[in-house]
């Protein structure tokens, strides 16, 4: 006989751990309705000199799909989580079913675009290292 998983559901509370309490509505979904502005030290890729890019195959979307893509860029682009790309090349985009019944995660196909990457070139902090900024609450640049 087949066991039959039973979907449990269970408080937030109890999902959270304890000492991340006092943030729980960074964790729920409709608290999250803007992002931090720009500044100069964020994020970047940078390309190889070399990098030609490259028309990458575009997944076929369904009329549902094209509609919900269309609505997840709509509200992104609204909120300041995306911005408008300044990319030469462009990945394609598509979704993937999750747990919750008829839910779609939006998902994009950066392995072309990785290629053309410069790759960092420090080392990755070791967890002991991680370790020693426990309970620290002001961090440096040398601290990261």
């Amino acid at each position: 006989m087949a066991h039959q998983q039973q979907e449990v559901k269970r408080d937030i509370n109890e999902l959270i751990p304890k000492y991340l309490l006092g943030y729980r509505d960074r964790f729920e979904k409709g608290k999250a309705e803007w992002f931090p502005p720009a500044r100069t030290y964020d994020h970047t890729i940078d390309l190889k000199l070399d990098f030609m890019p490259r028309n990458c195959k575009l997944y076929p979307l369904s009329p549902a799909e094209q509609a919900e893509q269309d609505k997840f860029l709509e509200e992104n682009l609204r909120k300041g989580y995306i911005h408008k790309s300044k990319s030469p090349m462009a990945s394609p985009f598509f979704f993937v079913a999750k747990k919750e019944k008829g839910a779609l995660q939006p998902t994009q196909d950066y392995r072309e675009l990785n290629k053309g990457t410069v790759k960092n070139a420090y080392p990755l902090l070791l967890i002991s290292e991680l370790d020693k900024l426990k309970g620290a609450t002001m961090f440096t640049k040398l601290d990261l």
